[in-house]
């Protein structure tokens, strides 16, 4: 009997409160959450890392720097990569000014999906054939130093 009054004492003597040391000061969000790109991420991002661009090139009804038919040149072009996937292979390719275009199925895009004219090329290997119209034939190779 002695015994159960001393474990019903026990239980019903409050608990002592816990004594909590904070080491660190709570932070605020505008601390907690400093991003170091304060780009809007519901902006869609464009090729050129800014919301405006960086060329000088003409611009159509969207605001996309357009490609037209006698300004762009194969020869200004640098193979930058190849990649292949379930619907083929295709090549990433960039002009001097920074402008990326990619090649696949026999047509050159620009970043905007706008088929390049008179433009087209085929993915050999590590190396890509472009064509011109008046059959002018220019050949990239990968990882080839200037």
């Amino acid at each position: 009997m002695s015994l159960t009054l001393i474990l019903l004492s026990a239980l019903s003597a409050a608990p002592a409160a816990a004594q909590v040391a904070v080491s660190t000061p709570v932070l605020t969000v505008d601390q907690a959450y400093a991003p170091v790109n304060t780009r809007d991420p519901l902006v869609a991002s464009t090729v050129y890392s800014d919301q405006k661009g960086t060329t000088a090139r003409p611009k159509d009804k969207s605001g996309a720097a357009a490609v037209e038919k006698g300004t762009f040149s194969v020869y200004g072009l640098t193979l930058t990569g190849i990649m292949e996937d379930s619907s083929g292979r295709q090549a990433l390719l960039k002009d001097a000014s920074g402008a990326v275009y990619t090649l696949k199925a026999g047509r050159l895009t620009d970043a905007k999906k706008k088929q390049v004219p008179g433009i087209s090329g085929v993915v050999k290997g590590k190396q890509v054939v472009l064509m011109t119209e008046d059959k002018k034939v220019q050949q990239l190779n990968l990882h080839e130093k200037e």
